[in-house]
């Protein structure tokens, strides 16, 4: 008797707490989906200041009652960098919101002026809150970055060459830059041949080691198209790299037919071999670069120096725009803006 009133109140104690962590799971879930979303902490940052050259450790912080999806984006007002942190939770803390100062894309922020806005998204409607905060100064570079040319003292004085066609022009130029406050404008109207412009720049080979494989050096650059809010058909970039061995390597974006700043960064190993010589069997080696050249090319409207090539007569009074800017090669992953 004794054994069988011991099983039956093992029973109901198994499905009274199976009944209880069940109730706890559906009432967590039934909060998220229906409960009046209420904000218990409203958005704010863990200091005024935010310093990234120091151990300070930079984040915000708020608290509603339940899990959402939520979005906070933090932009700056001379620069319009931004960088975005996401998640599903009912908090905001150090754990999620840390930030480094890195922005998610071109253009990098600046010591500024900042607006953190916080959305939180609760089925179909949505709640924000916002605040401010000032960067006193710029991130720290990540380790082991080899900057070709960045245009902040105007154009790479040591053996650059610069080649411009009629109707093209190539210069420095201080505004809205990708990095900094200069930057490289390529462009112009040239209706009788792909190639407006390029510049050769030098690159010292002896500072990246021969022993790290191509594949963990990137190539990373600004790009910036479009002009007057026109992009001409097929404008593109088009970047070659040139080793002591004769070797030479080419990637190229095409078509450049955006309006904003963005980073495009590419392991070495990616780029195409374009033409070698017998002293070498056309293996890639970062360490023997001695050259980048960076090309602006669009097709022309009228006429072209390769009777095959096709023509764009819609080109004929549009400006060709593909400014550049911060070139630099980096080891083991790509730039962080």
């Amino acid at each position: 008797m004794k054994k069988y009133l011991l099983i039956i109140l093992s029973a109901i104690c198994f499905f009274s707490c199976e009944k209880d962590y069940e109730n706890d799971y559906i009432g967590n879930s039934l909060n998220d989906q229906f409960g009046d979303l209420i904000v218990y902490d409203s958005l704010r940052s863990s200091s005024e200041i935010f310093s990234f050259q120091s151990n300070n450790r930079n984040y915000f912080e708020a608290e509603w009652s339940k899990n959402l999806n939520w979005e906070l984006t933090i932009t700056g007002t001379e620069s319009n960098a931004q960088k975005m942190f996401s998640g599903f939770n009912s908090f905001l803390s150090i754990e999620n919101s840390e930030w480094r100062g890195y922005a998610d894309d071109f253009p990098s922020f600046k010591a500024e002026e900042c607006i953190a806005e916080l959305v939180l998204i609760d089925n179909e409607s949505q709640l924000s809150m916002s605040t401010s905060i000032t960067t006193s100064d710029l991130k720290s570079e990540q380790e082991d970055i080899f900057i070709v040319a960045d245009f902040e003292g105007g154009t790479p004085p040591q053996n650059s060459i610069e080649f411009s066609q009629a109707g093209a022009s190539l210069s420095v130029v201080q505004g809205n830059a990708a990095k900094g406050s200069y930057y490289y404008a390529m462009g112009g109207n040239v209706p009788f041949d792909y190639l407006l412009g390029s510049i050769k720049i030098p690159f010292d080979n002896n500072e990246i080691s021969s022993e790290i494989p191509s594949a963990l050096v990137f190539f990373n650059m600004g790009i910036i198209g479009g002009a007057f809010g026109e992009v001409p058909t097929d404008q593109f970039v088009k970047i070659l790299a040139r080793e002591n061995d004769g070797d030479v390597y080419v990637t190229s974006y095409d078509p450049v037919n955006w309006s904003d700043w963005q980073l495009k960064s590419l392991s070495y190993s990616e780029f195409e071999l374009e033409s070698f010589t017998d002293q070498t069997n056309g293996q890639h080696d970062p360490s023997e670069i001695f050259q980048i050249e960076v090309m602006c090319l669009s097709c022309p409207s009228s006429s072209a120096p390769d009777p095959n090539a096709p023509l764009c007569p819609e080109n004929e009074d549009k400006t060709v725009k593909t400014d550049i800017d911060f070139i630099a090669f980096t080891i083991n992953e790509a730039y962080k803006p």
